[in-house]
């Protein structure tokens, strides 16, 4: 699609500023199972998003035809500025002072053939399901590879553009002893073709499954509860929504009111890095074109501030932190990267099981999102890990639920772990130690 030649149509046609908002993207997506290849599927897209702002009014408009008719894009932006009947002004944005360098794609996805691709989750699956005779099945193997390009032109000179490439294997092993069966999911994110083991991720997902057989619930009552890195990664990042203005403005987080004010354990910070080097995603700029930057949203349990897009600022009167992304039609708001980070002295989570004189370690957490109340904190998930007693792990643990307040939770963090890891969902945190929590068990 010829962008400059659309905005010049549109400019022409009296519109007031207009934006092309292009996205590429390329996947690969290989499934093995029983040493068979299932699925191996290649998947290529192109997408235009123009907004145009007309009297301050703005329409929006989406082609995935890359040689779509670029007078009927304009005609088709008129008919729609016409039937507009908020209130609302709105702008798009002219640009920020300076942008963040953009991240160098590493060319060894496209250099390594197919077949070694394949040749990878066969010897993963393989390996799994040999490790141990209680490993009766390996349920999921797969490899996907995924590309994103975005570019965002507009007619006030502003031209970015930016690019993301990973790849993930997930591999799920089954295993059985006593009737009692368990399993356990395995996904190792990365940029690099060449840092996938697959010796090492099979026999880590073989462990998993079988450190769990004959799991059973324990007694219902508060526990100290250590929440293993990914564990906690999924707490965070269920409730990463408090933090956006938007939820600011429909009054359904309960930090409103609260910047500037401590509500966390001053032995945590809360970081919004979207340019964090060692992650998947690295975003030099939102989708609204804003520059974005590392800024701490909570500061030793201080709230610093909320996660805002355009709107929000405009609303609160303040500047947008890079947060704008788009969601369906419109721009919503965002973390990239959100990190529990601290200043305190860390322990291994070795030495943090053997402080504990009874506990839980939480390994894995289910329905959260479902057992979660955004307005006021609270939280009720079901949960599996291990028994701690006398500072050592006794017995796997399962069938429990462990529920509480999510800011109560975080002004009561006892120890914090050395183990900082970044998840595939955005979130980085190491493991965390909690004073009590209630656990629903026997």
């Amino acid at each position: 699609m010829n962008i400059k030649l659309l905005i010049d149509k549109a400019k022409t046609a009296g519109f007031d500023a207009v934006e092309v908002y292009e996205t590429q993207s390329k996947g690969l997506q290989v499934l093995v199972y029983d040493g068979e290849v299932e699925e191996n599927k290649v998947t290529s897209a192109k997408s235009y998003t123009v907004r145009a702002v007309c009297n301050d009014k703005m329409t929006v408009y989406t082609t995935e035809t890359e040689d779509e008719d670029l007078d009927f894009i304009v005609s088709r932006l008129k008919e729609n500025v016409a039937v507009l009947t908020t209130d609302e002004e709105f702008s798009l944005f002219t640009g920020s002072e300076k942008y963040p360098p953009g991240r160098k794609m590493n060319p060894i996805f496209t250099q390594t053939s197919l077949e070694d691709k394949i040749k990878l989750i066969v010897d993963l699956e393989k390996t799994t399901k040999n490790y141990d005779k209680r490993i009766v099945h390996v349920a999921h193997c797969r490899y996907v590879e995924h590309y994103r390009f975005v570019k965002i032109v507009n007619s006030y000179g502003l031209n970015l553009s930016k690019e993301n490439q990973f790849a993930y294997v997930t591999v799920q092993a089954v295993a059985k002893e006593n009737e009692q069966t368990q399993s356990a999911i395995e996904i190792k994110v990365k940029r690099d073709f060449s840092e996938f083991d697959a010796d090492k991720i099979g026999k880590t997902v073989a462990k998993k499954a079988i450190a769990m057989l004959n799991a059973k619930p324990v007694p219902s009552k508060s526990y100290p509860i250590i929440f293993e890195n990914r564990a906690m990664s999924e707490l965070i990042g269920t409730f990463a929504s408090i933090f956006s203005a938007d939820a600011a403005i429909k009054k359904i987080t309960p930090l409103l009111g609260k910047v500037g004010k401590t509500v966390f354990s001053n032995k945590i910070t809360f970081v919004d890095d979207p340019l964090l080097e060692e992650a998947v995603t690295y975003s030099p700029f939102d989708d609204e074109g804003v520059a974005s930057y590392t800024k701490n949203v909570v500061e030793a349990g201080v709230f610093k501030t909320f996660l805002h897009n355009l709107k929000t600022a405009k609303y609160f009167k303040t500047k947008s932190t890079g947060n704008g992304y788009k969601t369906g039609s419109g721009i919503g708001i965002q973390a990239t990267n959100f990190c529990l980070r601290t200043n305190e002295t860390t322990k291994s989570k070795e030495e943090i099981i053997s402080g504990t004189q009874e506990g839980l370690l939480i390994t894995e957490l289910a329905g959260l999102h479902s057992g979660t109340n955004h307005v006021n904190g609270d939280f009720s998930a079901q949960a599996s890990g291990f028994l701690i007693e006398n500072g050592k792990i006794v017995r796997p643990v399962t069938l429990i639920v462990v529920s509480g307040n999510y800011i109560k939770m975080m002004n009561e963090i006892d120890e914090i772990g050395n183990d900082f890891k970044i998840f595939s969902n955005e979130v980085g945190t190491p493991s965390v130690k909690i004073t009590k929590l209630p656990v629903s068990g026997l």
